[in-house]
């Protein structure tokens, strides 16, 4: 924030209120200016983080609990999936500036990560705002649930009951290591279906 006092000294402007387009006249200082705004916007910003790639150990390690957890599957052709952008790995956000429009709704840096981050073949759903505090997936866009290598069995039940109180109709797999290697496949378990499924409450 360093740049504003110097933007208000030079355009001898006595409040922040009048730090505006209108106030600031020079190119560069536009620049400044904008950048300033996308800052201040990303304050406000909700990101949606997604991975292209289930099958990599490092995801399970860092977000499934060491592969005690799940992996959520989406069919990505449905319209929620519309807005998703692929992540830039790169060295410095200084990097991608030419990719800066001043008229953009949101900032390209959140587009951006370090190189250091690139296994996660990341996309991202950005939201610009603070509004709605939640915002909800379509049933109809989860197609499987993924049980990592060590997801404790006595859940299942629990996870089943959940999937069809909520309406899911979905595909059930079990992550397993292929053997002799490091790499992970996968077992089918079957089909979750509330309406194939006895005594299930109605969607919630």
């Amino acid at each position: 924030m360093a740049d504003i006092p110097a933007l208000m000294r030079k355009y001898k402007l006595s409040s922040l209120t009048q730090l505006n387009e209108q106030t600031v006249t020079g190119p560069e200082d536009r620049k400044i200016l904008a950048a300033i705004a996308r800052r201040n916007a990303r304050r406000h910003t909700r990101v949606l983080c997604l991975s292209g790639e289930w099958a990599n150990e490092l995801m399970w390690a860092f977000y499934a609990d060491n592969h005690r957890g799940l992996c959520l599957c989406f069919n990505t052709e449905h319209e929620f999936f519309q807005n998703a952008k692929p992540v830039l790995y790169t060295h410095s956000p200084v990097d991608v500036e030419h990719l800066v429009d001043s008229q953009a709704e949101v900032d390209h840096v959140a587009y951006c990560k370090s190189l250091a981050w690139q296994f996660q073949k990341e996309w991202r759903i950005v939201f610009p705002g603070d509004e709605p505090n939640k915002v909800k997936f379509p049933r109809e866009s989860l197609s499987a649930v993924i049980l990592g290598y060590r997801f404790p069995g006595p859940q299942f039940d629990g996870l089943k009951q959940v999937l069809i109180n909520g309406g899911y109709r979905v595909e059930v797999l079990r992550a397993e290591r292929i053997p002799q290697t490091y790499e992970l496949g996968l077992i089918n378990i079957g089909r979750i279906d509330p309406a194939e499924s006895p005594g299930s409450g109605p969607a919630k």
